[in-house]
């Protein structure tokens, strides 16, 4: 079964909540219900399905819940199970485009990007253990669903306009909308291919530092080839040939193993080759507890206080990707070299060997080479 999280966000969401959203709500009235209801949040967006139609918002209304799940979808889809979303419909995408869509909005105080598997989840994970904190992991719209309506499924570039920035802005803003009351700053964690977005993103919020998490290409791919991820459904899609940077004849060829190499090389030279974006690199081996703190520091120039930096340290002990806190992690990375076969390991360094190295070596990489300790959980 392929899990929710690789899926397009509207058709998860849509099964969840069914009948929901097969109305628009007016425009003038979809703003009254977004501005006074604090709980409102955007859970996909529905990519409009032939021309002259409008793309749909999903907004539902998750109230004080928290965002408690490894994945922003995880979160809707409890709440939608337990009966615990009492309002929800669907606007048109044009709705986002309003100024001053959300009534006092948390400017982020950084972005995560990644290559998958590579620890983002801890971090993100790590950093929402402070409910100050307010944390959104992949959120629903920014899996697919805005991208593809804004570039029409992949068959033309993504807007560079202030219109296309505002709504991106207000989709942030929406996502991350304090809704607790103990809410002081907000993060966002993208997932992996958004990094091919981060020219774009980093327009629309100058002000917010961008850290790029990665790892080894051989040990990411061992484990997406033994539980996929959104970016290896994608490859019989239009999409996937924006994802590689070659042609969809030659896409089709690869295999499954060179396809996401290819992949993690084209988000490389986003990273390695973006001059303008407020980017920090950091290798997966180099996140751990005695590091969390310059981490956060150099990353994003936030300093909690001590025991905050404590508090999020205890989610080092636990896998990331178990929201009960009861599976304790062990490292893999040995394991996950030996599970690629040795052509297709051969492979994926030819692919990716140039990038990683300069990445690596780059001034904007957090510790260089010089650790080399296992991280305490996993992506």
């Amino acid at each position: 079964m392929v899990p929710i999280y690789a899926l397009p966000d509207h058709q998860v969401v849509g099964q969840l909540l069914p009948g929901r959203f097969d109305t628009l709500v007016p425009d003038e009235q979809a703003v009254r219900h977004i501005r006074s209801i604090s709980g409102l949040i955007p859970a996909a967006i529905e990519p409009a399905r032939q021309p002259g139609q409008a793309s749909k918002v999903y907004w539902v209304d998750i109230g004080t819940h928290a965002y408690q799940d490894w994945q922003h979808l995880f979160t809707i889809e409890r709440l939608a199970q337990a009966g615990l979303i009492p309002f929800a419909f669907a606007s048109s995408l044009d709705v986002l485009a309003i100024d001053d869509l959300i009534p006092d909005p948390l400017i982020p105080t950084g972005f995560i990007f990644h290559t998958s598997r590579c620890g983002s989840t801890l971090l993100g994970k790590a950093l929402a253990r402070a409910p100050e904190h307010c944390v959104v992991n992949q959120g629903g719209p920014l899996q697919r669903g805005f991208w593809a309506s804004q570039t029409n499924e992949w068959q033309k570039e993504m807007p560079v306009d202030d219109r296309s920035m505002t709504m991106f802005r207000n989709l942030i803003f929406a996502l991350t909308r304090p809704r607790l009351g103990t809410e002081k700053c907000s993060f966002v964690k993208f997932i992996s291919w958004n990094t091919l977005y981060l020219d774009f993103i980093a327009r629309a919020f100058p002000e917010v530092h961008n850290l790029f998490l990665f790892r080894d290409p051989v040990e990411v791919i061992a484990s997406v080839i033994k539980q996929t991820t959104a970016v290896l459904v994608a490859r019989d899609w239009p999409q996937a040939s924006f994802l590689t940077g070659k042609s969809m004849i030659e896409t089709q060829k690869m295999s499954d193993a060179a396809y996401l190499a290819h992949c993690y090389n084209n988000y490389f030279n986003t990273i390695v080759r973006n001059p303008m974006a407020k980017v920090k690199a950091l290798e997966y081996h180099n996140l751990r507890p005695d590091t969390l703190g310059e981490v956060l520091k150099s990353g994003f120039t936030f300093t909690p206080d001590e025991q905050v930096i404590a508090d999020m340290c205890t989610q080092f002990s636990f896998h990331s990707k178990d929201d009960s806190d009861t599976s304790t992690f062990q490292s893999d990375g040995i394991a996950k070299q030996a599970a690629i076969a040795s052509e297709d390991k051969i492979q994926i360094e030819r692919i990716t060997e140039a990038l990683l190295g300069d990445l690596r070596a780059a001034p904007d990489t957090l510790f260089g080479v010089e650790l080399c300790s296992p991280l305490g959980a996993t992506n």
